[in-house]
């Protein structure tokens, strides 16, 4: 009788443990899923939503950091600018400039903005700069007077590049709304614009050899060029179109933000 107990015992002593030791492994597989999927690890993307209140990605850095800007609090989920006079970017680059370091050879970045102006020369946009060779490649909206409005421009240090012909782009005076982009592969780089969220991206540039030396300095930037004016800059976010960036549900999309599809 006893040694029936005791195997009965010892029996279910072992059926706990293996269903303890089960669980046990169904835990940690649905963690480390969690992890894989949910995480798309931020660490690993440049992406950022600019939701929150807060900036979501670790990884950002200022270049002098403006004493005006916020995320959130001048417009929900935008990230805010308020750009000192001589931030300009052309012999030197003196903006605000809002960065992620890497050394990736290739990477398809996307942002979304207002720009409010009234200044002879203000300049946004994005922007990959190497340090070590104080040069770099960007695409900039350059707000001007009421004369010139402004236009897009692709740039490296001391040289820009308009759009070739008539691109069929006039922004308004002292508001501008736009869509850029900037993909690099290797030393090739090409850029693009759009002003409707639904639109097509439309060519600046494309396949530019221009050679910067790692690690490189990626992000977006505002400022204003003279010595007076006023520009004010919201962006709505920076894309990653390689390795979006995830975000809970509810937010500016219910999966993981960055893939929405875009028309190329």
């Amino acid at each position: 009788m006893k040694n029936r107990n005791l195997n009965a015992y010892l029996q279910n002593s072992h059926l706990v443990r293996g269903k303890i030791l089960f669980y046990c492994i169904i835990a940690c597989m649905f963690a480390t899923l969690t992890i894989w999927v949910g995480g798309v690890d931020a660490a690993d993307s440049f992406g950022d939503p600019f939701e929150g209140g807060k900036l979501k990605n670790p990884d950002w850095k200022w270049q002098n950091e403006p004493p005006k800007w916020d995320v959130g609090e001048t417009r929900e989920d935008f990230l805010y600018i308020d750009s000192e006079p001589n931030r300009n970017i052309w012999q030197g680059d003196a903006s605000h400039f809002l960065y992620q370091e890497t050394e990736a050879d290739m990477f398809d970045v996307e942002t979304h903005f207002f720009a409010k102006w009234d200044t002879s020369s203000g300049v946004n946009g994005l922007l990959v700069k190497s340090p070590a060779d104080n040069n770099w490649v960007t695409i900039k909206f350059w707000s001007r007077d009421a004369a010139n409005r402004g236009h897009i421009q692709y740039q490296t240090k001391g040289a820009g590049l308009r759009p070739g012909g008539d691109i069929g782009w006039k922004p308004e005076f002292g508001d501008t709304e736009l869509f850029l982009r900037l993909k690099k592969n290797g030393d090739q780089y090409s850029a693009w614009y759009k002003t409707e969220a639904d639109g097509d991206w439309l060519v600046i540039h494309e396949n530019a050899n221009f050679a910067l030396t790692p690690p490189l300095w990626l992000g977006i930037y505002a400022g204003v060029a003279d010595p007076t004016g006023n520009l004010e800059v919201e962006y709505e976010y920076f894309r990653d179109n390689m390795n979006p960036f995830p975000v809970e549900p509810g937010g500016k999309a219910t999966t993981t933000w960055g893939a929405v599809k875009t028309r190329y």
